[in-house]
């Protein structure tokens, strides 16, 4: 029997989809149902009652084949997709997503949105980001609309702290945790994996629409991959407790 017949069988399925099927679902999927299927990776981790630390970062990636030397040999307007994250960092999972247009406004404008995505799934207890989502208003949402802690380091660090607006970044002025703030290195290490794995080109189509799609499916891959070795590593420490 051949190995599509077998597979048909397998998933049983009547007949054979045609082979533009995942194509048009891809194209029609809502974008709320990816995010759901994200943040549901989540819940398919045992002993978590709280997020750890849900860290906000950002990167682009690019609308265009072209090399960087043909780019800047022609003078082509760079175009890029900004995809900004929220990530559990014990098991290094994404938890939510929020996709702009970039050149966009400034990062800042998607901390919120995205730490309240994150909340939705489970309690916080950390959050982290870098320099560049500094602001009072953002750790008084977190602090105090979430009953969270925040490190969002103050920017500006040669400005004495007394000249310094708001009682969360003067705090952040006199000293945080460095152990707690570096785990963010952890979501850069998350947005490699996902450019070495499928890719820092988004090349599926010229529109907006499926451009974003393209971007929520590689997140939902980089969370199968990386549950997929989580489950090996459990199953693996839990044969040589049993062994020893």
């Amino acid at each position: 029997m051949r190995p599509i017949i077998l597979g048909q069988v397998y998933i049983q399925l009547s007949h054979i989809p045609h082979y533009t099927t995942l194509q048009k679902f891809a194209a029609t999927v809502s974008g709320t149902i990816l995010e759901r299927i994200i943040s549901s990776f989540t819940l398919l981790l045992s002993n978590i009652r709280r997020l750890f630390i849900g860290i906000i970062d950002s990167s682009g990636f690019k609308l265009s084949n072209a090399s960087q030397y043909y780019t800047d040999k022609v003078n082509l307007h760079k175009k890029y997709l900004k995809l900004s994250t929220g990530v559990e960092v014990l098991s290094q999972i994404v938890c939510s997503i929020k996709i702009r247009r970039a050149p966009t406004r400034h990062d800042t404008i998607d901390f919120q949105p995205i730490v309240e995505r994150t909340s939705e799934i489970l309690p916080l207890s950390v959050v982290v980001a870098d320099r560049g989502y500094d602001s009072e208003d953002n750790h008084t949402f977190v602090r105090e609309s979430l009953h969270a802690f925040s490190i969002i380091p103050a920017r500006y660090r040669h400005v004495p702290i007394w000249r310094t607006h708001g009682k969360y970044r003067k705090e952040m002025k006199h000293g945080y945790s460095k152990i707690l703030y570096h785990q963010r290195n952890k979501d850069e290490t998350i947005i490699s994996v996902i450019k070495r794995l499928f890719g820092e080109q988004i090349t599926s189509s010229r529109l907006v629409r499926t451009q974003n799609r393209e971007l929520s499916f590689r997140c939902i891959a980089y969370n199968m991959h990386r549950l997929t070795n989580l489950i090996i590593i459990i199953n693996g420490f839990y044969r040589a407790c049993l062994a020893n």
